[in-house]
């Protein structure tokens, strides 16, 4: 082969090999857009897909023990629902997983970036979305009538980017409880609180005057649960505590709210030893020594209201959380079904076989809990049901009926995310400015420093990201 030849040949293979890096590289470039369109294509489900009746559907739903105590009682109402729902459909198959209290949460956060969550998750915690990727925004399994037949509060609560990303299921108004008996001897005007509501001077007013009732006479906040921070940031004016750009909490609203615990904590409403006044909680309660306790979650008010139809001596009623807003709103929290698809999404059929047992059990099976738990199904037609069956007197349910009818949702941010991490901070200090004595200034530091340390890095994370 001649010199020239050999020259002509490495030309043309030359030429071969730059094509080829162009149609690869070219490739590679078309695939990666693709991907990344099919990634920002929002997610449908076709409304004429059905469910098949001829084909075996596999679903998973994670719970909660919600009869604290009772765990076969709980165990036995799961088995008895999924077989009641297969009679009606027997091809759909559901398997169920009762998560612990503690690391339920932590439990669906893993499966969730394994891409495996459970098809249906009882969301308990009031968390709405938890992962706009995989979450199933239930609207777009609605037939018609399916939205107007729940209370738009809960509705309202579950909305995001005009989606809306669960079934309510239960309403509970944030509420604090109080001794009437305390409260009216102390001369308390209780009928204009609960019909107007009251300030956050009010109600300091109101704890020195019970605590001036005798020595062991106080109120109590428990020291290890912040709810009271977020329950008071809910009753604000201007509680945005988070900044437009996610850039810095807001220390205005920081130090209104921790200034306000630390005047109660100089009027020395609490008992003696506050860092161990959670103890006080119940059992001052019960003994007559505690006017108001705070705060209050689903289980606590349920074992309150059970034992107060027992109790001779203690009249127990319910309290709006004083609010330093003129519209005197009752936070309110909504507990709802999560729908959820997998990585490998099993199809549009499979979805609506998983819209189909959540709807059964949130629409025909949510009473028995209710009754159970003392709180307010957000399936409309099962409202009355529930007025004329659960065992509460006339005033307890009138009282819960007006605070949901009050009721006021709000959030720190719609980030899932970012809000836990959020508060997972805000809680830590919370504890330390009760346990450790700790000035506004010092707790209200603390909190900014250590989110603003998060938020830099988180927003470093993204920026290396894309």
């Amino acid at each position: 082969m001649s010199k020239n030849q050999k020259q002509g040949l490495n030309w043309k293979l030359l030429i071969i090999i730059i094509l080829l890096v162009f149609i690869i590289s070219g490739g590679i470039t078309f695939y990666i857009k693709y991907q990344k369109i099919t990634e920002t294509r929002p997610f449908t489900i076709d409304p004429e897909i059905t469910i098949d009746p001829n084909k075996g559907y596999h679903i998973s739903y994670w719970d909660y023990n919600l009869l604290i105590g009772q765990d076969e009682d709980y165990n036995q109402f799961i088995k008895e629902v999924i077989e009641e729902f297969n009679t009606k459909y027997p091809n759909i198959k559901v398997t169920y997983k009762l998560l612990p209290f503690s690391t339920g949460e932590q439990k669906l956060r893993e499966a969730l970036e394994l891409g495996n969550p459970p098809d249906i998750y009882h969301d308990i915690f009031s968390r709405r979305l938890i992962s706009e990727e995989l979450q199933i925004p239930v609207n777009l399994l609605f037939r018609e009538g399916d939205q107007g037949s729940y209370n738009q509060l809960g509705i309202s609560a579950l909305t995001y980017d005009n989606k809306i990303w669960g079934l309510p299921n239960w309403l509970l108004p944030q509420i604090w409880v109080g001794n009437q008996r305390m409260l009216d001897v102390s001369k308390i005007n209780l009928a204009k609180i609960k019909a107007q509501g009251w300030s956050w001077d009010e109600f300091c007013q109101s704890a020195i005057k019970i605590k001036g009732l005798q020595d062991d006479s106080y109120i109590v906040f428990n020291p290890y649960n912040s709810e009271i921070f977020y329950q008071l940031l809910d009753t604000m004016d201007n509680n945005n505590l988070l900044s437009v750009e996610d850039s810095s909490l807001n220390r205005e609203v920081l130090v209104t709210i921790f200034t306000f615990l630390d005047k109660l904590r100089k009027e020395k409403v609490f008992p003696r030893k506050i860092n161990k006044m959670n103890k006080r909680l119940v059992a001052g309660f019960w003994e007559g020594e505690a006017g108001m306790i705070a705060p209050v979650n689903i289980f606590l008010l349920n074992n309150l209201l059970k034992r107060n139809l027992k109790e001779r001596y203690i009249d127990l009623t319910l309290l709006p959380i004083p609010s330093n807003s003129k519209e005197h709103k009752v936070p309110i929290k909504v507990i709802s079904l999560l729908l959820f698809r997998q990585e490998e999404y099993q199809g549009d059929d499979h979805s609506k076989a998983v819209y189909q047992f959540a709807k059964f059990i949130n629409q025909e099976k949510s009473l028995y809990l209710a009754q159970r738990l003392k709180v307010m199904p957000a399936y409309i037609p099962l409202q009355d049901i529930w007025q004329e069956k659960v065992s509460l007197s006339t005033n307890l349910k009138e009282e819960i009926i007006s605070y949901i009818n009050r009721g006021n949702y709000r959030r720190i941010t719609s980030k899932y995310s970012l809000e836990s991490k959020l508060r997972q901070i805000i809680d830590k200090h919370y504890q330390e400015f009760w346990l450790k004595t700790l000035s506004v200034d010092r707790v209200v530091d603390d909190i900014i420093d250590e989110s603003i340390k998060y938020l830099n890095r988180d927003k470093t994370k993204k920026v290396e990201e894309n």
